[in-house]
Formats: structure tokens, C-alpha cells, sequence
């Protein structure tokens, strides 16, 4: 009870951040071209977000360009949530007039639809360390991935287009991190500035040191049994799983979840999944840009 009032006590005191049913603007900083949308609490409960847009607004002065700091869902994030109907990270493009979540989409798409870059902001339940997600192989999105200078850049191709950064011109989301870790806030912080420095939308120096990007795209998934289970410690994410190795303890005189093929693991134990993982291999920059080598 304390927490949630300390979290709500935090929310409040960000201005112009109100529990209101549609998507708020946090700050505009004008410049002109190019423009940098970043999106945070698409889900209400990843508020480490809100705080990086919230401190962004008062520290960065683009030299050219324009940052859009955007509050996707407050109705979900005041009530410490996930979403209230529907996972709004799932219904876009949305419909207009529409209740709940997905009533929100197609409002946040009028605030991105000009945005030449969008970075959508994004936590987990579970300790990982920060990666980008591609929607789709395009080179524009894989060479804004490659900016934020984190290592690991997912692709997570669905059937259909379903989330934000399917429907902008250019956009990517990031996991940063363990919800309202340090290591979260810190990560996103200097990804966020990497791109605002690569873009030359902000003064300072890009760094020299080259980062050795690994590549991986999704391709299956590990079920969870309808039994409580206990995740192997050794299971972690883009840590390999060989074909034979136990995932899980499954409660009672159960066999255990075994793998049945080797893989790199994401989303390990996410509570926003049904399932205990995705599966991932390693590819190649070519192949991300979907070329045959």
C-alpha cells in the first residue's frame, strides 16, 4: 500500500502528467527536421519510462530537430497495470471511438504519423538485459537499433501488424530492463541520447568504441504447462539452451520441460507471457535485412 502511494505520489508531481483517458504529450522540443518520437508506459506498469521522457524534457536542447516525449496509456499507469481491457501493445492500429486501450491507438498514431524515428520504451518482469526489437526487416529500422549502441537487437516478426512500430515510419522498440531497476533507467537513458547525438539532433561527441551488435530472431516458443513450474537458474535470456537441457521442474511426479532443439531463450519467465520462453537463433546482419547469404 505504501508503495503504491509513493508511486503515485512520484507520478503526480511530474508536470502535466494526469490520469486522463488518452495519450499526453509530455513535452515538444522544436527545431525542425528530423522528428524523434519517444514513446514510454505503453504498458502501465513500466512507468521507468515516463521518468526517462520526464527527464529528457528538462535536460536535452536540440540543435536541429524535434523530440516528441509521449505518455502512451496514463489510464493504465495510474492504476499500476498492465493495460485495463487489452493489451494496447497489441491493438493497433486501433479504432476510433473506441473504449479502453484500444481506443488509445489510434490516438498515439496521430502523435507519432509525422515522427521520422520512433523509440518505444519498454521494462519486463523478469531480469534481462537491454535489447532491441525490430517489427519487420528494413534497413532504416535495423540502423536505428544499431544507434542506441546496445549489443542485442531481436527480430520478432509477427503474423500481423499489431503493434506501435509497425505502423511508423521508422521504429523500434527497446526492453530495457528489470521494471523500475537502475539499470533499466540507465540503459534507456543513454540509448535515447545515443540516437539524439547519431542523428546530430543534440551536441556531443558519438562514441568511437564500435559495438559488436549480435543479431537473432524469434522462432518458436516454449509452452508452459498448465502445472506450477520452476525455471532451471541456469535458463536466462541469449544465454544457449542445448537440445537435452532442462528448462523447468514441473511441481508433483512430473517429467521435466526439456529441450527439444537448442536455442538462445527471451523472455524468460516474462509474466506477460504465456509461455515459459521464446525461442531465438543467432543470424546475421545480412540476414536481419532479410538478404540471402
Amino acid at each position: 500500500m505504501k508503495e503504491r502511494s509513493e508511486r503515485l505520489k512520484r507520478l503526480y508531481s511530474i508536470e502535466g502528467l494526469k490520469p486522463v483517458e488518452k495519450p499526453i504529450v509530455l513535452a515538444e522540443i522544436v527545431s525542425g527536421h528530423p522528428i524523434v518520437a519517444v514513446t514510454s508506459a505503453m504498458h502501465g506498469d513500466e512507468e521507468t519510462g515516463v521518468y526517462i521522457v520526464d527527464v529528457l524534457r528538462r535536460s536535452i536542447k536540440p540543435e536541429k530537430g524535434t523530440v516528441r516525449l509521449i505518455v502512451a496509456n496514463p489510464p493504465a499507469l495510474f492504476r499500476g497495470v498492465r493495460f485495463i481491457a487489452e493489451d494496447l501493445n497489441r491493438a493497433f492500429p486501433g479504432e476510433v471511438g473506441r473504449q479502453g486501450d484500444a481506443g488509445l491507438a489510434p490516438q498515439i498514431l496521430e502523435l507519432v504519423e509525422d515522427s521520422d524515428f520512433t523509440i518505444d520504451l519498454h521494462t519486463t518482469s523478469s531480469p534481462t538485459e537491454s535489447f532491441v526489437i525490430l517489427g519487420k526487416k528494413d534497413k532504416p529500422r535495423l540502423e536505428l537499433g544499431e544507434k542506441t549502441g546496445l549489443q542485442k537487437i531481436v527480430l520478432i516478426e509477427a503474423k500481423k501488424d499489431c503493434a506501435m512500430v509497425d505502423f511508423v515510419k521508422c521504429g523500434i522498440g527497446i526492453e530495457l530492463g528489470l521494471h523500475n531497476s537502475k539499470y533499466a533507467y540507465e540503459q534507456g537513458m543513454q540509448a535515447v541520447q545515443r540516437v539524439l547525438k547519431s542523428l546530430g539532433i543534440v551536441e556531443g561527441q558519438e562514441s568511437r568504441e564500435k559495438v559488436d551488435h549480435k543479431y537473432y530472431q524469434v522462432f518458436g516458443s516454449v509452452p508452459k504447462p498448465s502445472f506450477p513450474i520452476h525455471i532451471a537458474d541456469s535458463i536466462r535470456n541469449f544465454s544457449l539452451i542445448a537440445r537435452g537441457d532442462i528448462i523447468a521442474q514441473i511441481d508433483g511426479d512430473r517429467k521435466p520441460v526439456i529441450a527439444e532443439e537448442s536455442f538462445y531463450p527471451l523472455f524468460v519467465g516474462e509474466k506477460a507471457y504465456k509461455d515459459i520462453c521464446l525461442k531465438t537463433k543467432r543470424i546475421s546482419r545480412e540476414e536481419m535485412l532479410g538478404d540471402r547469404i
